[in-house]
């Protein structure tokens, strides 16, 4: 089969991706110097080149190039854990023949993090296949389990757990608060089969079926009910009971008379008068209505830092990263959490890591000149 591309004809970057699948390795090299500049950056200058999500390592594997994978990790050192971005499984096999880390970590977490939010569960049975941990964590909060479910795939789940995945999630971060926050209905089943404890609580206080029942799916409140340990204050435990209890709380609640659209914007309001709790239920309720806008798991996490709960800003600053990886500020949240924790080698990763996607920024230039130096005074005390 002939490789196809979709580069431009007769630039640099389209060779450099045709000498790989085709294991010329003059050439390859010839058009990966071309590339650099004189830099001396050449594992960076192949690893920038992309076709269709997937690198030079991809193709030269996908076609059967080993001498072409032999050098690009051998000598360059590109990164061989990368995964394809599509999750070609005949990849996957041949860089795990190659003497690939199945639990080496990236800036998107281990293969098995990566499989399972694309939903690749082709590539994540292989993985499991070769022994790859399924509870390893990524930011902290994030186990493969939790990245299988923010990409909504129940077979990675279902994979997962039969692997041994720990359901109990990290914290108050649990499989099921996500299912219950996002709806997940068809995952409830094999969570709780797999031993999740549904009398977790989130951040606030407030266990899956209270949020279920908040956002009125009865379904999710019919599967949690048998398996929930009986709430005091609920005087009726039943379905309609359970529905009609959290109605109540949310009638005589302000914050649920707020429109969704001003949530936002109150949460600011509240931020600056300093009422830091009130502004991060405010932004944690807009986050259910608008889960794409990033700023409001940023400012939530900056809230909890401005109470002291130095783990609750990590996780959703580290939730935002997740959803977001290419994001400079949440890499500038995660490692001001880091350091109110004192954690000052992992601050400066993170700040290393937002200062890498936005070069130009100074208060994360700032951020990570200071944790370095934190850093440097920790291990000299």
């Amino acid at each position: 089969m002939a490789p196809h591309f979709v580069l431009g004809p007769g630039v640099p970057q389209q060779l450099l991706i045709q000498s790989a699948a085709a294991g010329d390795l003059p050439a390859f090299k010839k058009f990966a110097r071309m590339l650099d500049g004189g830099k001396g950056r050449l594992k960076e200058a192949v690893e920038a080149v992309k076709n269709r999500g997937a690198g030079a390592l991809h193709q030269a594997a996908r076609y059967g190039r080993t001498a072409m994978c032999a050098y690009m990790v051998e000598e360059l050192q590109v990164d061989i854990d990368a995964a394809d971005e599509f999750g070609h499984c005949e990849i996957v096999k041949v860089l795990l023949v190659k003497g690939a880390n199945v639990d080496s970590s990236s800036d998107h977490g281990t293969p098995l993090h990566v499989a399972a939010s694309k939903s690749q569960d082709g590539c994540m049975k292989i993985l499991l296949d070769h022994h790859a941990d399924c509870n390893k964590t990524f930011s902290t909060v994030c186990t493969p389990l939790i990245a299988a479910m923010m990409g909504r795939s129940l077979k990675c789940c279902k994979l997962l757990i039969e692997a041994g995945a720990d359901v109990k999630g990290v914290g108050t971060f649990t499989p099921l608060i996500v299912a219950a926050t996002e709806g997940l209905t068809d995952f409830y089943k094999c969570l709780l089969e797999g031993g999740a404890d549904p009398d977790v609580p989130d951040k606030f206080g407030f266990l899956p079926i209270e949020i279920a029942a908040r956002q009125n799916r009865r379904k999710y409140v019919e599967i949690l009910l048998p398996v929930t340990s009986r709430i005091p204050s609920v005087h009726d435990w039943s379905v309609d009971g359970m529905i009609t209890y959290v109605n109540k709380q949310v009638e005589v609640d302000p914050f649920f008379k707020i429109r969704p659209a001003d949530l936002k914007l109150e949460g600011n309001r509240a931020y600056m008068r300093k009422d830091y709790l009130t502004a991060a239920k405010l932004y944690n309720m807009a986050i259910e209505h608008d889960p794409e806008d990033m700023t409001l798991y940023s400012n939530t996490s900056v809230c909890w830092l401005k109470m002291g709960k130095g783990m609750n800003a990590l996780e959703t600053a580290q939730v935002c990263r997740i959803l977001r990886p290419d994001w400079p500020k949440g890499c500038y949240r995660e490692g001001t959490a880091h350091m109110f924790l004192k954690d000052y080698e992992k601050a400066c990763n993170a700040f290393l890591d937002g200062f890498k996607l936005d070069p130009a920024n100074i208060e994360i230039e700032n951020a990570l000149r200071e944790a370095l130096k934190s850093l440097k005074a920790s291990r000299a005390a």
